[in-house]
């Protein structure tokens, strides 16, 4: 993990971590992540700051405003979340006298294009998301699959990039409504973490009870009571949501996709695709790609 000092903007270690590897070796085309970033203890107000791709900044501590043009200015604390985009100028950073500390990303592709469409995003307004440490733990894996140089590792944080965006943006419109999901007992978050990130390898149900110290029985209630559908069914339906995403944002042949999320047997893993899709993996590539 390389920090540096830069007294211009902190009196303590940031990390500033630029894309290392070729981007043609990239699986992943659709969307790409550029730079990443972590400045604790940042105390410049930045004016009139342009970039040429896309990038959000997450305030983890203190409070300060963010201004796009002429606009009205945007009032930040701990728990916000806003963006900067190419053709505006922008204005930001900490109260007078005061610091802050930030995650940045910045990225680019034509997936931005679709999420804009689809109303996923509103750029010109602060979000207010609350502080979650997973998504820390989420944007610091960014930064460390960035900085490995390695192709693989590069697409595996175009991936979180991408569940990251929509966990923020969820976060945003619960927040807007008034309607937040009811707090899960630490218990239950940590199994369904768990089962999350087994996805890519064969599906072992005991992993998952040995690792949390529960029955098999106990297992299977939380999963369904928690998510409406029975344990292996609950997975199934992650993995093919995963492999769409694959499907989606890369090139890779459906038979790698399939043993890369754990199925030895292609034939069932196309019968879970078409159950859970209505349609073959191939049909849903051609319809939704991102890849070039």
């Amino acid at each position: 993990m390389t920090k540096f000092l830069d007294y211009m903007i902190s009196s303590l270690p940031i990390r500033i971590i630029e894309l290392k590897v070729d981007r043609s070796k990239l699986k992943i085309k659709g969307l790409t992540p550029l730079q990443f970033g972590h400045l604790p203890g940042r105390t410049p107000m930045r004016r009139n700051s342009t970039t040429e791709s896309w990038a959000f900044t997450y305030i983890v501590r203190g409070s300060g405003t963010y201004q796009i043009g002429d606009g009205p200015v945007q009032r930040l604390e701990a728990g916000s979340l806003f963006w900067e985009y190419p053709g505006e100028v922008f204005h930001f950073g900490p109260d007078a006298g005061k610091d802050w500390d930030e995650y940045y990303v910045n990225f680019e592709g034509p997936r931005v294009a679709e999420w804009l469409d689809s109303l996923i995003l509103e750029p010109d307004k602060v979000q207010r998301v609350g502080l979650d440490k997973k998504w820390i733990h989420k944007i610091e894996t960014i930064g460390d699959y960035m900085e490995s140089g390695i192709a693989d590792n590069a697409d595996r944080a175009s991936l979180l990039l991408e569940s990251l965006v929509y966990d923020f943006c969820s976060a945003n419109e619960g927040r807007k409504s008034g309607v937040r999901p009811e707090r899960k007992p630490e218990l239950v978050m940590r199994i369904l973490e768990d089962i999350g990130e087994s996805l890519y390898k064969p599906w072992e149900e005991r992993d998952i009870w040995e690792r949390n110290h529960i029955s098999r029985s106990t297992l299977r209630r939380i999963v369904h009571q928690n998510t409406g559908y029975a344990l292996n069914e609950y997975v199934n339906r992650l993995k093919i949501s995963e492999a769409k995403k694959l499907l989606r944002m890369t090139n890779l042949q459906v038979k790698q996709i399939a043993q890369m999320l754990g199925f030895e047997d292609i034939a069932y893993f196309a019968r879970l695709f078409k159950k859970f899709s209505g349609m073959s993996a191939m049909t849903f590539r051609d319809k939704h790609s991102d890849a070039t």
